[in-house]
């Protein structure tokens, strides 16, 4: 049995393993990840980012996703992260997660959630999700990340 709850300080390095271990980001994209986490449990009370993590039972973090309003939007919010961790792939956890991920925004009045990512084939799996969840690519900005990386807009109707 699983559970979705908010990143625990206690969940900081399991998180950080977990987006790691996924070798689809880059140390400085890792970090960035990490300053989200950071900012939620120095300060709970904040609304800008909400980082959550999928546990199981003996408590290994299997998936982690964070997500945020944009501010200069009516109801619109921005999937910041999501992952999960490679020996747990292919179980639900990652559908779970957004799933879960689009209720809160639906509770929050969110309407609309937006999704990045990059162009390059290390990150096909992931864009073969968003399609399997029922992301619509929206846009594609080329060259964005670099030569040849372009950033990839998916959108997903909040219901």
């Amino acid at each position: 049995m699983t559970r979705i709850r908010p990143v625990e300080k206690e969940d900081r390095e399991a998180v950080r393993a977990l987006i790691e271990g996924t070798n689809a980001f880059k140390p400085f994209e890792v970090d960035v990840a990490m300053e989200l986490v950071d900012a939620a449990l120095a300060s709970p009370d904040q609304e800008e980012y909400h980082p959550f993590v999928l546990v199981e039972e003996d408590g290994t973090v299997g998936a982690y996703a964070c997500f945020g309003k944009n501010p200069m939007t009516k109801a619109t919010y921005d999937l910041y992260w999501i992952a999960t961790r490679t020996d747990r792939m292919g179980k639900g956890y990652g559908r779970a997660m957004v799933t879960f991920v689009s209720e809160q925004v639906r509770l929050r009045g969110g309407k609309l959630l937006v999704i990045e990512t990059s162009s390059q084939e290390s990150y096909g799996t992931t864009r073969r999700f968003y399609d399997r969840i029922g992301a619509t690519l929206a846009a594609s900005l080329p060259d964005y990340y670099d030569e040849g990386d372009d950033k990839l807009i998916y959108l997903l109707p909040v219901r």
